[in-house]
């Protein structure tokens, strides 16, 4: 074994590189984050969308299986399932009824869309705007005959 007791050529510390790459990750970490952060509300709407999706496709499929008819009504802050034209008695997916009430700021716009036994929403597409403060975020159109909703 070697040992040197006074070794005058070591140096304790970082060097001038070591410094620099850390800088340039703190930095490469921040900036993400802080994109992170001013887009986090645009989250909310963008979820909002897919909920309203996923309840679409459930009210789909509940007409494929029922010889009713089936659908959804908007109302600005909310929308509802329905029943042969009435509000259903299901509860919606993940909810606590058959209406769903959007957060502040998020508004859903469209005609009632009603889907027979078949599936089909009519002979014509039907569009639904989901907006946050008045700015369309995200169109919903449920394709003419088949029902297939798309964005």
């Amino acid at each position: 074994m070697n040992c040197r007791k006074n070794d005058k050529n070591r140096q304790n510390g970082f060097t001038l590189l070591e410094v620099i790459a850390v800088f340039v990750v703190i930095g490469l970490l921040s900036a993400v984050a802080m994109s992170r952060i001013f887009s986090a509300k645009d989250y909310s709407v963008i979820a909002e969308a897919d909920i309203l999706k996923s309840h679409l496709r459930y009210v789909h499929m509940r007409s494929l299986s029922d010889v009713g008819t089936w659908g959804m009504s908007f109302n600005g802050s909310s929308y509802t399932a329905l029943q042969d034209g009435n509000p259903a008695t299901i509860i919606l997916p993940n909810e606590n009824s058959a209406t769903h009430t959007l957060p502040d700021g998020i508004t859903v716009s469209g005609s009632t869309v009603t889907f027979d036994e078949w599936g089909s929403p009519g002979t014509s597409p039907v569009s639904i705007t989901v907006s946050k403060d008045g700015a369309t975020v995200e169109t919903i159109v449920i394709t003419a005959y088949t029902g297939f909703i798309q964005s």
